[in-house]
């Protein structure tokens, strides 16, 4: 039987999380809190940098720990923090309070062997990078509802249920929701329970019927207000319907995409990863006059979605918005006094996700190095945040993080290639999260830009202009190839026998080690709407054949990732792109979204929609994404995911 299923909450513990510091720890820290400075505070206690952090998904238990050396190409790549010959350590720990960073050392054991690359590696809080994978997983579950219930009177001497023993009850047919109802044989209590999913599809849920144009309207860019319009339903039934929605999207996920990844294996996987970012129209709260609390808080904050889909097949893996809404003011106060964070680096801190509204302000002890007013003056400027809409903005190395990591656990392949723009937190988030990966030459990591300043009409000259020298070329070399597309496979494997990504160094040893230089190479066949693209790779491919090269440097684009962005813009009424003023000389954001939840509903909602219902063309074959995939044999359609078909 079908249970009905709720969102889960953070009640629900679907993700368990050890706390790195111990009680020892902790007392150290009450007991020290007021005798030492900050300084001295911070000192005692940064070793916990490279402490891993554990938790358990599923029955299994992993371990976090990303500040390491985040660069492949160095001898340190990877590797845990180890003690040299006298005072000498793999990692130092440099930089202001605020901007921390590890900078790999030279092993003093080896002087003549391989030497490290001074890599400055930016820290990370491994807790809070454990915080937002228990986030992530959490706002993409749901849980059976399990209900209290109470099948006997007080003065009936059994306590059992017609689930474990099904003797003691009569059935009495069904209650007006279409739910089973028991009557206890000994005290003759009825007893209705919830109906199971197959029973009833609407369970406290009006104007159920509406549901299916309800979904129409919500990717077919329809404005919220013309909804409420055209199918007569205020705001507030809007937004009901929006996160019912949600989670029947995610119940036919659970169903349709956890378990077809569970039983399927890739021999390899390309994964498409980019950012939007979008302009969250920051609301005042009901009763927050700016009047009586004026505030320097921005007027449109940038807020970042980080996507990742299939290269070829188009299928988006997730889709996740860099906003947390259930976090409050009071647990960051909680989570400050209790950990002492306000005195402790950014790596240490459980909140360090939310950059400087992690740390609540706490009034100076006798041995602190901030004055009273200064207290003060952060205080009133941390406040005025939690004027505006609940919640806040995520660090966007953090949700990367937790994203591709998720990734990670449901795609059962042992080679991965990715492809991603020169973004910095993208990049050291794979080069973190698939450490292992990449230092078995598993998994490489490919950059992929194009000139944003072309315009379509010189993007398509360049791209036809591209195709004449191509041809041009095949004539030189006397090959006689019409497909356009082997003459640029060709092109590349004779330019890659020259072409190189990496420098090889020699030691005083004679031992060889390679180093990126940043020396791109330029695809020979443009796009006709963005023209021609530039290639680099970041991980160490010089072990394999140039014939090999040239087909992974080939197939490297961006075209699946920016194909689901422009649904996204055009699709979602809230987060199509900004109106241009009436004057033209600016932009306007009155319609922009203004509760990042809803902003996540609705773009899981369209991710579901397009990879199950939506056909594409790729080559000869029009399926959904999840059919090119391989994970799906049919089309589905919205009544197929609203009443669980």
């Amino acid at each position: 039987m079908s249970k009905m299923k709720r969102l889960a909450t953070a009640n629900d513990a679907l993700l368990q999380i050890d706390s790195p510091f111990s009680e020892d720890e902790l007392y150290d820290r009450n007991s020290l809190y007021d005798e030492l400075s900050p300084k001295q505070f911070r000192a005692r206690f940064s070793k916990g940098i490279f402490q891993p952090v554990k938790l358990e998904l599923n029955g299994k238990t992993y371990t976090i720990q990303v500040n390491h050396c985040a660069n492949p190409f160095c001898k340190h790549y990877g590797l845990e923090q180890m003690n040299y010959k006298g005072k000498a350590k793999r990692y130092k720990l440099s930089g202001n309070d605020a901007d921390k960073v590890i900078i790999c050392g030279n092993d003093n054991r080896d002087p003549g062997g391989i030497p490290s690359l001074n890599c400055t590696t930016r820290t990370m809080s491994n807790w809070s990078v454990a915080t937002e994978i228990e986030r992530l997983n959490r706002i993409n579950n749901v849980v059976p509802i399990e209900p209290d219930y109470v099948f006997h009177k007080e003065t009936c001497p059994l306590k059992t249920t017609p689930f474990s023993n099904p003797k003691d009850f009569y059935k009495r047919g069904t209650s007006t929701s279409n739910s089973q109802r028991y009557q206890c044989k000994t005290c003759k209590k009825l007893t209705n329970v919830l109906p199971d999913k197959k029973r009833n599809t609407g369970y406290h849920q009006q104007r159920n019927d509406v549901l299916v144009k309800f979904a129409d309207h919500l990717v077919n860019h329809v404005a919220v207000s013309r909804t409420c319009h055209l199918l007569k339903m205020g705001r507030g039934t809007y937004y009901s319907k929006l996160e019912w929605l949600y989670r029947c999207c995610l119940e036919f996920l659970e169903t349709r995409e956890k378990r077809a990844f569970e039983k399927k294996a890739f021999d390899e996987i390309w994964v498409n990863t980019d950012k939007m970012m979008y302009v969250l129209n920051n609301v005042r709260k009901k009763g927050e006059s700016i009047k009586s609390k004026p505030s320097s808080a921005e007027k449109q904050l940038p807020t970042q979605v980080v996507i990742s889909s299939e290269h070829h097949s188009r299928y988006v893996f997730r889709a996740d918005v860099g906003f947390d809404w259930e976090i409050t003011k009071q647990q960051i106060l909680d989570d400050t006094l209790f950990y002492k964070d306000d005195h402790l680096n950014d790596f240490l801190s459980k909140n360090a996700r939310f950059n400087q509204y992690g740390i609540h302000p706490i009034k100076p002890t006798q041995n602190d190095t901030q004055t009273t007013q200064e207290y003060f003056r952060q205080l009133e400027e941390y406040n005025k945040r939690f004027v505006y809409v609940d919640g806040l903005h995520v660090n966007q190395t953090y949700t990367t993080m937790g994203h591709l990591w998720l990734i990670k656990q449901i795609i059962n392949s042992p080679k991965w290639r990715f492809i991603t723009d020169d973004d910095n937190s993208l990049i050291t988030s794979i080069n973190r999260i698939f450490t292992e990966e990449i230092k078995k030459k598993y998994a490489y990591l490919f950059i992929c830009r194009v000139n944003k300043t072309l315009s379509r009409t010189d993007a398509f000259t360049e791209y036809i202009q591209s195709i004449r020298d191509l041809r041009e070329w095949g004539k030189l070399k006397g090959i006689e190839e019409k497909d356009v597309q082997l003459l640029a496979y060709y092109f590349l494997e004779e330019q890659l026998k020259t072409h190189k990504f990496h420098k090889e160094n020699f030691t005083s040893n004679g031992d060889t080690y390679n180093c990126y230089i940043k020396n791109p190479i330029e695809h020979p066949l443009g796009m006709k709407d963005r023209g021609k693209r530039i290639i680099d790779c970041l991980t160490d491919m010089t072990h394999l054949p140039t014939r090999i090269l040239a087909q992974f440097v080939d197939k490297v684009n961006d075209n699946s990732v920016n194909a689901f962005l422009q649904e996204i813009r055009r699709c979602l009424s809230v987060l199509e792109r900004p109106l241009v003023t009436s004057r033209g000389d600016g932009k306007s954001y009155i319609y922009s979204n203004f509760n990042p939840k809803y902003a996540q509903m609705s773009i899981t909602i369209l991710r579901t929609f397009y990879n199950f219902c939506q056909p594409v063309k790729i080559g000869n074959l029009e399926k959904t994404p999840a059919q090119h995939l391989g994970i799906a044999n049919k089309v589905y359609k919205w009544e197929d995911i609203i009443y669980k078909r």
